[in-house]
Formats: C-alpha cells, sequence, structure tokens
C-alpha cells in the first residue's frame, strides 16, 4: 500500500503536541528545581535532593543523574522519584525559604558572631 502525498496532513497531531508541551514543562520545572537546589546549598533545605530530582526531570538517562542518584539515600537509582518524596522536597523548599528571608540575617550574624569574624 503506498501512500499518496495528499494522504499526508500538514503539522503535528494532536497527540504530539501535548506530548511535547508536557514535555517543555517537565524541563522547565526541572530547570527550576535545579536553580532551587544551588540556592539550598545555601540555605536551609534539601538542596541535593531538588538537584538530583531537577536533572531527573530534564534528563533520566544521564550520567550525572545516575551518578547522584547512587549517592542521595532514599531514591531509587533506576525508575521514577517517589511523589512523596516530591511533595517533601516542596515542603522543605517552600520552608526552607521562608526561614532563610525571615531569619537569614540574624543566623548569619550569630555565625560571624560565633567565629569572630564580626
Amino acid at each position: 500500500m503506498d501512500i499518496e502525498y495528499e494522504d499526508l496532513q500538514p503539522g503535528i497531531s494532536p497527540n504530539e503536541q501535548a506530548s511535547g508541551t508536557r514535555r517543555l514543562l517537565r524541563i522547565g520545572a526541572g530547570v527550576l528545581l535545579v536553580i532551587a537546589g544551588i540556592v539550598m546549598l545555601v540555605i536551609p533545605g534539601p538542596g541535593l535532593v531538588a538537584i538530583a530530582v531537577g536533572l531527573n526531570m530534564i534528563k533520566p538517562d544521564n550520567a550525572a543523574v545516575r551518578w547522584m542518584r547512587s549517592r542521595v539515600p532514599g531514591i531509587p537509582e533506576e525508575g521514577p522519584v517517589p511523589t512523596s518524596y516530591l511533595v517533601l522536597g516542596g515542603v522543605f523548599l517552600v520552608g526552607g525559604t521562608i526561614f532563610g528571608v525571615l531569619w537569614g540575617q540574624d543566623l548569619a550574624n550569630w555565625a560571624l558572631d560565633l567565629v569572630g569574624l564580626r
């Protein structure tokens, strides 16, 4: 059975478009999680977990993702990250950000006084 040129439909199908949109949203969320994880390395929060989850959302078969997932306790080396970890990471992200905004300067001043740099 030969396909005629007239039978071909231009553009992408709605299924392909929805799949591409989901992939773009997933990559965008992964980038935001990686950025938040880098910030959480400085402020209180699960920075390494957020970075691992973010990188996994961007490209799950990446060698860096496999390396990080093997070193973060509780995250399986293969397969999806459990939803409970994602929710808990979000709670820590929001809580750590609020803590850092409200008491970050006081904590920094206390640490500088403790080591005698101020």
